[in-house]
C-alpha cells in the first residue's frame, strides 16, 4: 500500500525535528576551512566550511560573535561547535555555530596575521598614539596573575632597583576563554578609577601559543588602545610577539625587562650623580685656576700699563720743566736783560709807552732801581 504523500513543508519539518533530537547532531564539532566569509549588517556571520570534497553552510549568530577569540578569514582552518538545523524555506540544512577555535599552530599564525593586519589598518599601532613612559614614576600598576612567576619577577626587580615607588597589583586571568575579557575590563576600571598611576605593566610569563592567545584578542587590543595610562606590554619570552605588544606604548621582551624599563635604578642614579659631582668639581677647580691665571695676567698687564703711563707723564713733566727753566725771567735777566715797569707795576714792553720825565722801575738780575727818563728815541725816527 502506498504511503500517503506529505508536503514539502512537512518533510522539512520532519527533518528538522529529527536533526534537533539527534544527540550527535544537536551538539557536534566539525573541522574544516573557512570559505566565502561574510559579515552581515545585522551582526550575523555567514560562511562555508570546506574540505577536499565537501562543503557545509554555517551560521554564526550576532549574539555569539562577541565570544569569538579569533579574527576569521577565508582559508583559516577551524573547529566549530554547534548544531544542525534545517532552513525550511530553502530546504537546506545549516550548521548553527556556538563557538569557534583555531586548529593547529599554522592556523594560529594565520589568525594572528589576520587580526594584526586589521588593527594595523585601523591605526591602532601608529607611533603617533604612543605615550611616553615616565622616567621617574611614583606609582606603578601591574596587571597579571597574582600566582604566576611574572609577578614575583616584577616585584623583585622593582624593589631591587628602587624603594621610591608604590606598586598596585591587579590580579587577572592570563589564559583561557575569559582571560581577554577579564584583562580588558580591568584596564577600563583602572583607566576610570586609578588615573594617578604613572605606568601599567600588562603581561604574563611564557607559555604555548594557545596559552598566550588572550593577548592577541581584539577586545584586549582595543582596551589597551583606550587606556590613557602608559602601558608596557610584557608577554612571554623574548621571541614571543602578541597583538598587545603592537598596541601598547612599549614592548618589553619579558616581565623582568618590563620592570627594568618601568623604574630607574637608584644605584646607577647615585653613581651618575657622584660622577657628575666629580666632573663638576674638577670643572670648577679648572675654572678657578684659569680665572686666577687670567686675573694675574690682567693685574700684570695693568701694572705694566700703569708704569708706561707714569713714565710717559714723567717724560712730559721733565719736558715742561725744561721749558719753564729755559723761559725763567731770572735766567733771562742774567744775560744782561732788564725789566722796566711803571709805578703801577705794569711792564713797559715798548718804547712808545715811555713818557719823558716819568719815573720807572728797572729790574736787573741782582736788584732794581728807579730812573727818570730824560728823552725817548724810537727806532726809525
Amino acid at each position: 500500500m502506498a504511503l500517503k504523500p506529505v508536503t514539502v513543508s512537512q518533510l522539512n519539518e520532519y527533518i528538522s525535528r529529527i536533526l534537533s533530537t539527534d544527540p550527535l547532531l544537536g551538539n557536534i564539532s566539525v573541522k574544516g576551512e573557512i570559505s566565502n566569509l561574510k559579515y552581515h549588517s545585522s551582526g550575523h556571520v555567514y560562511f562555508s566550511m570546506i574540505d577536499e570534497t565537501s562543503k557545509i553552510n554555517c551560521f554564526l549568530p550576532a549574539s555569539y560573535v562577541k565570544n569569538i577569540n579569533y579574527q576569521l578569514g577565508d582559508g583559516l582552518e577551524i573547529i566549530v561547535h554547534g548544531y544542525l538545523n534545517v532552513y525550511k524555506k530553502g530546504g537546506t540544512y545549516t550548521l548553527f555555530v556556538r563557538s569557534i577555535e583555531v586548529s593547529g599552530e599554522g592556523n594560529l599564525s594565520m589568525a594572528f596575521e589576520l587580526i594584526k593586519n586589521k588593527l594595523n589598518q585601523e591605526g591602532l599601532f601608529d607611533l603617533a598614539h604612543k605615550k611616553p613612559i615616565p622616567k621617574f614614576p611614583k606609582k606603578i600598576g601591574v596587571v597579571t596573575s597574582e600566582t604566576g612567576a611574572a609577578i614575583k619577577d616584577i616585584l623583585k626587580i622593582i624593589k631591587n632597583r628602587t624603594n621610591l615607588v608604590d606598586i598596585i597589583i591587579f590580579p587577572v586571568l592570563v589564559q583561557g576563554e575569559s582571560a581577554a575579557q577579564n584583562i580588558s575590563e580591568t584596564l577600563d576600571m583602572i583607566n576610570d578609577n586609578f588615573r594617578d598611576i604613572d605606568v601599567l605593566i600588562v603581561g604574563r610569563g611564557g607559555g604555548s601559543s594557545e596559552d598566550l592567545w588572550a593577548f592577541n584578542e581584539e577586545k584586549l587590543a582595543r582596551a589597551v588602545y583606550r587606556c590613557k595610562i602608559p602601558i608596557i606590554s610584557a608577554v612571554g619570552h623574548e621571541i614571543d610577539f602578541c597583538i598587545c605588544d603592537f598596541v601598547a606604548d612599549m614592548r618589553a621582551e619579558t616581565p623582568t625587562a618590563a620592570a627594568e624599563a618601568a623604574v630607574p635604578d637608584d644605584k646607577i642614579l647615585k653613581d651618575n650623580i657622584n660622577n657628575l659631582k666629580t666632573q663638576l668639581s674638577s670643572c670648577l677647580k679648572g675654572k678657578l685656576e684659569y680665572s686666577k691665571l687670567l686675573s694675574d695676567t690682567y693685574i700684570k698687564e695693568a701694572e705694566n700699563s700703569l708704569i708706561r703711563k707714569i713714565d710717559g707723564l714723567r717724560y712730559s713733566l721733565e719736558r715742561y720743566l725744561l721749558t719753564l727753566q729755559e723761559n725763567n725771567p731770572q735766567k733771562i735777566l742774567s744775560g744782561g736783560y732788564a725789566i722796566i715797569e711803571d709805578l703801577n707795576g705794569n711792564v713797559v714792553s715798548s718804547v712808545s709807552r715811555i713818557i719823558p720825565e716819568n719815573i720807572y722801575k728797572i729790574s736787573l738780575k741782582d736788584g732794581s732801581a728807579q730812573i727818570t727818563v730824560s728823552a725817548v728815541k724810537i727806532e726809525g725816527e
